[in-house]
């Protein structure tokens, strides 16, 4: 088996190669083209910390993924990440482990970055310029490369909890699009018709009476029951609400908390991406319609960013 670390792939792949990757793998979720278990999810409240397991195959692959993420909260305070994880991928003829790819992390947002940028691609307004960003961790840093890659922006605005690491990310975004930091998370908002969350909340960020009509959210930060960006109130407004995949944003998305609510049931779910990805359902239609995509994470982005991976580094 050949162990491939971090460094060999780590800012490497392109991002119009990561999105065309999650595209693939969505269209082969839509086209019911994947083999993907259930995600496991590992509660470890005494230690602050979760272990998710999830994976897939597409058909025709070469590989079985399977990928192992890590959330330890802790961390922060001993001086270590608090995610990590990697990716083994199996032989798919004869089940014999063949590549380890680890990844610490990386490919866990970098994928999850790419499925922003495609949920921008059907839902956002052809139109806009200008987006904003919530979060300033290692996930949104790759969200922000990913919302530029994608879509033509002459300004990014950003809002943290922490203005330091908004002040940071700026920097380092300011060398490719115009970059300023929010005031206050409500104005901005309501000035802005793409809106990205990518952070680790517990409480709801983005209130349903601050969206104006024709925007578009996309919540990527809720991996867990217990984490939550969106109100429940802005599901239930939506004209669309799109989920990466139901089973598990009514598990543990803003779906989740919005049916603990009692704002809206499953039935408002409009498509899952995959079927946007295959062209069973459309995108946006109109110019003043409200969308929102609650996305947790699925396994075909696992196993379609690993054939990436694979097939850039000529494994």
């Amino acid at each position: 088996m050949r162990v491939v670390p971090l460094e060999a792939f780590r800012d490497k792949i392109p991002f119009s190669v990561a999105i065309a990757a999650a595209e693939r793998g969505f269209r082969a979720l839509g086209l019911g083209e994947a083999a993907l278990p259930d995600p496991m999810v590992l509660e470890l409240r005494g230690q602050q910390a979760e272990v998710h397991v999830k994976g897939a195959h597409l058909r025709g692959a070469r590989h079985i993924v399977l990928k192992v993420a890590t959330g330890f909260y802790r961390n922060r305070a001993r001086g270590l990440p608090s995610g990590d994880g990697m990716f083994l991928l199996l032989n798919a003829e004869t089940g014999v482990p063949d590549v380890l790819l680890e990844e610490h992390g990386y490919l866990t947002d970098f994928r999850t970055a790419a499925a922003v940028a495609l949920t921008l691609r059907y839902l956002a307004r052809k139109d806009v310029r200008e987006a904003l960003l919530i979060g300033a961790g290692a996930l949104a840093r790759l969200t922000a490369r990913a919302m530029i890659a994608e879509m033509p922006l002459a300004r990014l605005t950003l809002w943290n909890r922490t203005r330091e690491r908004a002040e940071s990310l700026a920097r380092e975004l300011g060398q490719v699009v115009e970059t300023r930091i929010a005031p206050a998370l409500e104005s901005a908002v309501r000035d802005n018709r793409v809106i990205v969350t990518a952070t680790a909340s517990t409480i709801p960020l983005v209130m349903a009476s601050w969206v104006a009509p024709g925007t578009h959210v996309t919540s990527v930060g809720t991996g867990s029951p217990e984490k939550v960006e969106l109100d429940p109130a802005l599901l239930a407004r939506a004209d669309k609400l799109v989920a990466d995949r139901i089973f598990q944003t009514e598990r543990y998305g803003n779906l989740h908390h919005a049916i603990a609510a009692g704002a809206v049931t499953r039935e408002k779910v409009y498509a899952e991406l995959g079927e946007l990805a295959a062209g069973r359902k459309a995108g946006r239609q109109d110019e003043t319609e409200v969308t929102v995509a609650d996305l947790t994470g699925v396994g075909v982005q696992d196993a379609a960013i690993a054939q990436a991976v694979v097939e850039v580094l000529g494994l």
